[in-house]
């Protein structure tokens, strides 16, 4: 997971007499009559929201892998609108973000549904994925209404990557690409979001054998630039640098991972930061 800088709202989502915003309007009076069957949202399927996702969120906001190739992706709702398992007695969840900009991402599958994996490192068969999850270190915060988000914030305990900067909680070991918690909030995003699931498991190891074998040939040319100092030496050493820098671009499948070590390869050879 990386952090992902997200633009304004586009015009039409805030629009006070857009379709979006009247389907929020019609959700609250829906709830503040007292009803409790759940409101049927349709807005947050549109394809120009959609689209419009898709152009920040190249991959999968949790995981980052891609979702392209095989599937268009689900738009997600970082806190959930129709109910939050974690509350006791059920009641509904944050029915009035279901069309708010800064509550939707672009999520795969196996990080937005809940289904079944055997975690890296376990062997029993269990359900995992965000779907309706939203835990938090006191439940007694849990917002009600709209105004109570901010109380809410300070417990929050899943990483949104439009917010928090993952690398201050998240860290990777070197042989097979697991990622590890170094916060209460990074253990719970890995949990919630099936970080540990074993295909992504295999897929970030395949992208740190070629991060390690990219490090590998930026050090052989590093020693050989400082012993040949010609303009020659000295491009392929900046050639290989970049394409090394490359693996951590916001683009780039698995980049949190692969900045992580670029990060501490920079610092041994003194090379500066990403």
């Amino acid at each position: 997971m990386i952090h992902i800088k997200k633009p304004k709202a586009p015009e039409w989502l805030v629009d006070p007499n857009g379709k979006w915003c009247e389907e929020t309007k019609k959700a609250i009076a829906h709830y503040k009559s007292g009803a409790t069957e759940a409101y049927d949202f349709q807005m947050y399927n549109d394809v120009n929201l959609k689209n419009e996702l898709k152009k920040i969120f190249v991959k999968c906001a949790y995981c980052e892998t891609s979702y392209g190739a095989v599937y268009d992706g689900d738009v997600e709702h970082f806190r959930p609108k129709g109910r939050v398992n974690e509350k006791k007695p059920q009641t509904p969840g944050y029915y009035w973000l279901a069309n708010d900009w800064d509550n939707l991402l672009l999520a795969c599958q196996h990080c937005n549904q809940r289904r079944q994996h055997i975690l890296y490192g376990t062997t029993k068969l269990e359900g995992y994925g965000k779907l309706d999850q939203f835990p938090l270190q006191d439940e007694a915060k849990r917002a009600g209404d709209i105004p109570d988000i901010p109380k809410e914030e300070a417990a929050r305990l899943l990483l949104n990557p439009c917010i928090d900067l993952p690398e201050d909680h998240l860290e990777y070991e070197p042989t097979e690409g697991v990622v590890r918690a170094k916060t209460a909030m990074g253990e719970a995003s890995i949990k919630v979001y099936a970080l540990q699931r074993p295909l992504l498991v295999q897929e970030r190891k395949k992208m740190l054998i070629l991060l390690f074998e990219q490090i590998w040939r930026v050090k052989e040319a590093l020693v050989k630039s400082q012993n040949d100092n010609s303009e020659t030496q000295k491009e392929i050493f900046l050639r290989e640098f970049k394409n090394l820098i490359n693996y951590g671009s916001a683009t780039s499948l698995y980049s949190g991972m692969c900045r992580f070590f670029i990060r501490q390869f920079l610092k041994e050879n003194d090379l500066g930061t990403i």
